[in-house]
């Protein structure tokens, strides 16, 4: 048998190293995007679906976050709250601009009606182991049949 009529076991055309480069691309990309999912993607939406209830601002809270509004906004102010911390349904109201004060002393109470029935905001404006003179915060949302639906978590 003369060399010229052997046949080569290599496939003329595309050299091997430039498959072997594609191959290593596409394991490439594969294991980033599986990386870049479970690490990445879904945080952001469960971040957005279900807020943190703590009832603390973290280190992104200011002096208007902490700052008693004026009595008639009381309750318009921790309705907002409630409804950015995700405890009540989106387009709950206010039964009443009025804020109720309760006992002890700094504590009022405000009524919001939604789609599923009342509810009762309690409202802090004491400041525990604080040099401050104001406070504000949304202490609790309950149901009108008394289930806590949010408790801010004490200091």
């Amino acid at each position: 048998m003369s060399d010229a009529n052997a046949k080569s076991s290599m496939p003329t055309g595309t050299p091997v190293w430039v498959w072997i480069g594609v191959a290593v691309v596409v394991l490439l990309a594969v294991a980033g995007g599986g990386w870049w999912w479970l690490h990445g993607a879904h945080k952001t939406n469960v971040a957005a679906k279900r807020p943190n209830l703590v009832g603390m601002l973290g280190d992104t809270v200011t002096a208007l976050d902490t700052t008693l509004p004026d009595k008639d906004k009381i309750c318009s102010a921790s309705l907002t709250r409630a409804l950015d911390f995700g405890v009540l349904p989106p387009g709950a109201s206010l039964a009443s601009q009025e804020a109720k004060e309760g006992q002890p002393e700094g504590r009022y109470t405000c009524e919001a009606q939604a789609g599923d029935g009342k509810y009762i905001l309690g409202i802090d404006s004491s400041c525990p182991n604080s040099q401050e003179k104001t406070c504000f915060a949304l202490d609790s949302v309950k149901r009108d049949n008394g289930a806590v639906v949010y408790q801010r978590r004490s200091s």
